[in-house]
This record gives structure tokens, C-alpha cells and sequence, in this order.
């Protein structure tokens, strides 16, 4: 390419990165876009005005966004940008590390740069469509900043030739509501067109009162369709960051340091081993449940969770695709 058109390629993904960031930051400014890009505004200028033309994007007074053509070209140019920037080989590269059944990687570190997350939650949406059966299916999903947001990146697309119902992977109302399982699930069901189901169970509860609750009809009732869910979306955490969210006490996070726990998924806290240290009380899916899923897709990305996501997987989990950043996966790939 650079033969035949020199300076083809870097063209292609400077463009390539204006389009994406128009997909995240829309409706959104020149001045804005140079800053996100590190560019001047006179090349933003020009190249708006190029793929304006070229039918990509819309300018107004509100902001630029992307036109139907233009988010087709983001989804479809992926595969060879990725070859190009060296990212296809990042992917193999950790996929065969950690023993995954796909993996995407995005541009960036979500710890220093928040849009990236919406990036991992388009790309969620992507995996769910290629990969989610046909017909009925029971979508259990977890909490936590990075999962609300995906829920606001998933679209309708993804309930087409499908019946999606929407439910918290396990109890636990600790956090704070806007990140709760339950709030996700309901937004990932309107987004979708889907049902949710809520469990409302309060987080670091002894197991006699779980013994209990559990045969409450409401709570007895979204148990019963947990237990049937074949599909899954979660996150994996850093473990004392995750501790401290929810406010659990402090002899149990000062016991968690001491052990050296990296990671956290489902409640169970674990080493850079994969072993299994602490498990917080609570009813729904746990790790073991996953062999039984038809897809399981975790997201997570940021350098701060490169050694959580690198132990997780030492467990190990049914075969998962991961969705992550470069932050992550580049402190992964260097071990």
C-alpha cells in the first residue's frame, strides 16, 4: 500500500482513529477531537471534511456524528486496521496465552482514559451478536463501572431472531445503585428489547441468612432462572480496590493483602496463582457454573487489572472471549 499510494497507511489509521472517536465522544467539537487525537484542528478540519464527503459523518452546529455508512465503516475496517497496527497479533498472542476462545483488544488504557470503555462495551455488543444462539436465551451479567458501561453500548440489534431475558449473575446489593447487577440488567433489557428479572439480596450477609432468603417466592423465583441462564457477562476486578468498594471490613481486606490477592470475579478473591483464597457469601452463579454456558464473555480492561485478568484465567474458567484494552493486555503479554 505504501508502494503504490505512499503515506496510505498512517492516512488510514489516523482517519480510522477520528472515526472511532466520533463513534464515542458524538456529538462532539473539532476542538475537542484534535485534543482527543493529539492533532491540530486544521488536519481534524481537513479530515472531516473528507470523510463529510465521502458520506461517513455529519457537521452541524451540535457536533459532528457518524452517519449509518460511517458505523458500518468502524465495524468493518477493524479487522484491517488491526492487522496494520499490530493488534491482530496482540490478540492471538494473549489468546493463546490465557486459553481463550476469542479475544479483542481496543486502542488504550481505560485507567488514564474512560471512553475506552465504551470501545469494550461496543465491541461486547459485536461478540454477542456473532456468538449468542439463535432462539431463547438467559443472559446473566454482573456489576461494576465497566459493565454499566456496556449496558449503555448494547442496541437492538442484538435481540434479533432472539428472546433475551436480563438477570443479576448473583445477589448482592452492596454497591452503588447506578452499578448494581440488578440496574445493569434492567438497562441491557431495554437497550435489547429483553426482559429482566431483578434479585434483591444484600451483599456480606452470613450464609444462614442466605439460607433463609432463598426460599422468599420473589427471590426463590430469579434464583430458579439464574440457574438456567446460558449465557454470561462479566467483569474481573482488582481485589482489595473491590474489597474496599464494598465497604467489606477491615480485618477481611487487611486479611486479603496479607495473602496477596490480585483479583476478584463472582465473589471468590484469588492469588496470582488462580488459587482461590476468600469467597464472599452470596447465591447465584459462581466461577464452577460457567462449563455449562453456551458463551461467556468477560470485559475488562486498565494495566491496574493486568494481573487480576492474567491470574482469572489460571483458574480456569470455561473457554471465555475477553474483551480488553491495550493498558491490560500489554502488561499481560510482557510477563
Amino acid at each position: 500500500m505504501n508502494a503504490v499510494v505512499p503515506k496510505m497507511t498512517q492516512k488510514l489509521v489516523n482517519r480510522y482513529a477520528l472515526l472511532t472517536a466520533v463513534d464515542v465522544m458524538q456529538p462532539v467539537g473539532r476542538r475537542s477531537l484534535a485534543a482527543k487525537l493529539q492533532a491540530t484542528e486544521r488536519v481534524v478540519r481537513s479530515d472531516l471534511e473528507v470523510l463529510a464527503e465521502s458520506g461517513l459523518l455529519t457537521m452541524a452546529t451540535s457536533g459532528v456524528t457518524l452517519t449509518k455508512a460511517g458505523q458500518e465503516a468502524v465495524i468493518e475496517l477493524r479487522p484491517l486496521l488491526e492487522t496494520l497496527t499490530g493488534v491482530s497479533k496482540k490478540e492471538r498472542l494473549l489468546q493463546d496465552k490465557l486459553g481463550l476462545a476469542g479475544c479483542h483488544i481496543v486502542p488504550g488504557d481505560s485507567d488514564d482514559q474512560p471512553e475506552v470503555k465504551a470501545l469494550m462495551g461496543r465491541l461486547t455488543n459485536q461478540v454477542l451478536l456473532d456468538e449468542m444462539p439463535p432462539g431463547d436465551s438467559i443472559v446473566a451479567v454482573m456489576g461494576g463501572t465497566t459493565m454499566a458501561v456496556v449496558s449503555e453500548t448494547l442496541t437492538e440489534s442484538v435481540s434479533v431472531d432472539r428472546h433475551l431475558t436480563f438477570v443479576p449473575a448473583r445477589g448482592g446489593m452492596g454497591e452503588s445503585p447506578a452499578i448494581q447487577a440488578n440496574t445493569i440488567a434492567a438497562r441491557m433489557a431495554l437497550a435489547t428489547h429483553g426482559e429482566s428479572q431483578p434479585l434483591y439480596l444484600p451483599e456480606l450477609t452470613s450464609n444462614a441468612t442466605y439460607d433463609t432468603l432463598r426460599y422468599e417466592p420473589m427471590i426463590a423465583n430469579t434464583l430458579a432462572t439464574i440457574e438456567r441462564a446460558n449465557v454470561v457477562i462479566h467483569c474481573v476486578g482488582d481485589a482489595v480496590a473491590m474489597a474496599k468498594r464494598r465497604q467489606m471490613p477491615a480485618d477481611v481486606v487487611a486479611s486479603l493483602e496479607k495473602q496477596h490477592v490480585v483479583g476478584e470475579a463472582f465473589g471468590d478473591f484469588f492469588d496470582a496463582s488462580g488459587q482461590i483464597v476468600y469467597r464472599v457469601p452470596k447465591l447465584g452463579l459462581s466461577i464452577s457454573d460457567l462449563d455449562a454456558m453456551d458463551l461467556v464473555v468477560a470485559v475488562a480492561g486498565g494495566h491496574t487489572k493486568a494481573a487480576a485478568i492474567d491470574a482469572y484465567f489460571k483458574i480456569p474458567p470455561k473457554a471465555t472471549y475477553l474483551i480488553t484494552d491495550e493498558g491490560a493486555a500489554d502488561m499481560i503479554l510482557k510477563k
